[in-house]
C-alpha cells in the first residue's frame, strides 16, 4: 500500500463514520455541524490527494524522459509532493497501516 492508497482509505473511513453518525436521529446541532464539516473536509482531502498524486506521477514520468539538469528540477517537484502527502498522513500515525517512512523528519 502506498501513501496515496493509505490516505484514500482513511478518508473513506472518516466519511463512513461521519455518515453513520449523521444518520442518528438525536444529534445535537453542533454534532451535526461537525460531522457535515468532516464530510466537506474529506471531499477536499480527496481532491488534494488526487492533485498531488497526479503531480507526483507527472513529474516522475517526465523525469524518466528528461536530461540530467531537468531531472534535478523535477526531483524537487517530487519532493514537495512527498512532503505534502506525508503531512496529510500525520493525523493517521497511530493507524496500523501507517508506515514510518511517511513520517515527516520533524515529526520523528
Amino acid at each position: 500500500m502506498d501513501i496515496v492508497e493509505f490516505l484514500l482509505a482513511r478518508i473513506r473511513e472518516d466519511e463512513s463514520k461521519s455518515q453513520e453518525l449523521l444518520a442518528r436521529p438525536f444529534l445535537s446541532e453542533s454534532d451535526r455541524w461537525y460531522e457535515q464539516r468532516m464530510l466537506t473536509e474529506c471531499a477536499a482531502k480527496r481532491v488534494l490527494v488526487d492533485v498531488i498524486g497526479h503531480a507526483r506521477e507527472a513529474a516522475l514520468n517526465h523525469m524518466i524522459l528528461s536530461d540530467d539538469r531537468e531531472s534535478r528540477r523535477l526531483a524537487e517537484s517530487i519532493e514537495w509532493t512527498v512532503y505534502a502527502l506525508s503531512a496529510m498522513a500525520l493525523p493517521y500515525m497511530e493507524h496500523p497501516d501507517y508506515q514510518d517512512s511517511w513520517r515527516l523528519p520533524e515529526a520523528r
